[in-house]
Formats: C-alpha cells, sequence, structure tokens
C-alpha cells in the first residue's frame, strides 16, 4: 500500500530521538508506504527544506530546537510513545503535533496517524490563513471608518457622502479604497492637509 494520497511525504520524514526499536519498526513500515527516513537525534539538524513532515519519540525528546524550527515552518509533527496519558498528550500538543502514535506500532496505525497529522496541519493552517484575513479586514474597516470620521468633520458631510466620496475617488484614481483612506488620514500629506476629495 503506498501513500498515494499525501505525495509530500513521499519525499522524506525526519525520525528524531526514536529508539533502535522504533526506528526499525517506523523504516520497515514507512518503506512500505514508499517513504524515505532520516533518523536524527539531539538537534543535529538544520536543513528542513526537503523534509515534509516530523515523527518524534516523546520518551526520548532532546531535539527541543529542531522541533521549534519545524513548527515555524509548518510541518505535520507525529508524537511517538508507549502511553497516551493526558499528560503525555499535552506535551505532544504543546511540541506542535497533530497526530500522537502509540506503541506497539503497526502499518495500518502508521498510515492512519500520518494521514490523520497531514490533514490536521493542512486545516491548522488554513485557519491560520484565514485568521490573518480577517484581522487585515477588520484592519481595513478601521481606517475606513477613522477616514469617513474625518470627513465628516472636515466638509461637514453625512456619513453615506463622506463614504461615496472616499469610493469615488478610489474608483478615479484606481487604488483601492482603503489606500485612499490611510492617505488622508497621514498627517504629512498634502492630501490630508488640503482634504481634496474628488466630488
Amino acid at each position: 500500500m503506498k501513500l498515494d494520497a499525501y505525495q509530500d511525504f513521499r519525499s522524506q520524514l525526519l525520525l528524531v530521538d526514536c529508539d533502535a526499536r522504533t526506528q526499525a519498526m517506523l523504516d520497515k513500515c514507512l518503506t512500505r508506504l514508499g517513504i524515505d527516513c532520516l533518523i536524527v537525534a539531539d538537534d543535529n539538524w538544520d536543513d528542513l527544506e526537503a523534509i515534509h513532515g516530523v515523527i518524534v519519540e516523546l520518551d526520548y525528546l532532546n531535539s527541543e530546537r529542531l522541533l521549534a524550527s519545524v513548527r515555524e515552518q509548518g510541518l505535520p509533527i507525529v508524537a511517538v510513545t508507549h502511553h497516551q496519558t493526558p499528560s503525555q498528550i499535552q506535551r505532544a500538543l504543546r511540541l506542535g503535533a497533530t497526530a500522537i502514535l502509540n506503541k506497539p506500532i503497526t502499518q495500518s496505525a502508521v498510515y492512519t496517524t500520518l494521514m490523520m497529522a497531514r490533514g490536521l496541519n493542512e486545516r491548522i493552517h488554513a485557519l491560520e490563513i484565514a485568521k490573518r484575513d480577517l484581522t487585515d479586514t477588520l484592519s481595513q474597516r478601521e481606517v475606513i471608518a477613522k477616514a469617513v470620521a474625518h470627513l465628516m468633520v472636515k466638509l461637514e458631510l453625512s456619513e453615506q457622502d463622506a463614504y461615496e466620496r472616499l469610493r469615488r475617488h478610489a474608483m478615479t484614481t484606481q487604488e483601492p479604497i482603503e489606500h485612499v483612506c490611510r492617505s488622508l488620514l497621514e498627517p504629512s500629506s498634502l492630501f490630508a492637509r488640503q482634504g481634496r476629495i474628488t466630488p
């Protein structure tokens, strides 16, 4: 059975701080899935460019710096443990793991866990992007609201008329409305000092 559903995993995975028995079992399972793995211990790895995921054994973890870099890169992390106790689960979550592989390791468990880790990692990434977009949208709305209020006071306009002037000016200059609003609110700009908005 090949892991065709997740082509990125067919490049390379890092096995981090795994004991010899775990390494042997994971290497066997991953080879059957068509996945190459590299064995790493004690933070002894820097280049993550060709890496598409990490499997780390919690009981022997000694690569905190490496895992921090992995999290920064947004790579999937699978935690291996003998016991799925609440403390181990919390530890795995703190490390950025999106799936836990419990011992004894089996072929089907490795396949399922990798798919879960990858799928949840993608969902987390999508949510982070959505959060950034929402933050940007809220920021833009705040700038537009300030610019509308500025014109209402400066030119004695209604809220609707002030917004329409900003919108028309943005269309005339072919600029995003938030850029027009920022220019209007910038104290040093001639645009702001003269309050020029296309009628």
